[in-house]
């Protein structure tokens, strides 16, 4: 349970979802390759890269408690020109959406209506 800081968040149907694909044949292979592959660039390289759509609207939201996501990184991203918002998520650990969905569900819900907004601006000009 090292990621989730909201132990009452992880019941028998969230082990259940994640455990039962990897219980089915092959999946040892698959979670093998999964591991051993580049997992590609990082939000970082992505995000600084000049092939990155400027019309693309960037949120990053993170558990104040998330034991892999070090702070100084995502106040790292925060910098960056593309991000526009940064959420600290409080109390919470690295799976914010089962953790705490009454904080994550709004905000997915503003950044449609965010992005849905500039899809309207960018269709007017």
């Amino acid at each position: 349970m090292e990621p989730y800081a909201v132990t009452d968040a992880v019941d028998d149907e969230l082990v259940d979802v994640l455990l039962t694909p990897l219980l089915t044949e092959g999946a040892a292979d698959v979670v093998f390759d999964t591991l051993s592959y580049s997992a590609g660039p990082l939000p970082e390289q992505q995000l600084s890269s000049q092939t990155f759509p400027e019309t693309v609207p960037v949120w990053v939201c993170y558990g104040e408690k998330d034991p892999w996501t070090p702070p100084q990184r995502v106040e790292r991203l925060g910098r960056l020109e593309r991000v526009e918002k940064v959420v600290l998520l409080p109390g919470v650990g690295h799976c914010p959406h089962d953790e705490a969905p009454e904080l994550v569900n709004p905000l997915l819900l503003e950044f449609m209506e965010r992005v849905k907004e500039r899809k309207v601006v960018e269709n007017a000009i």
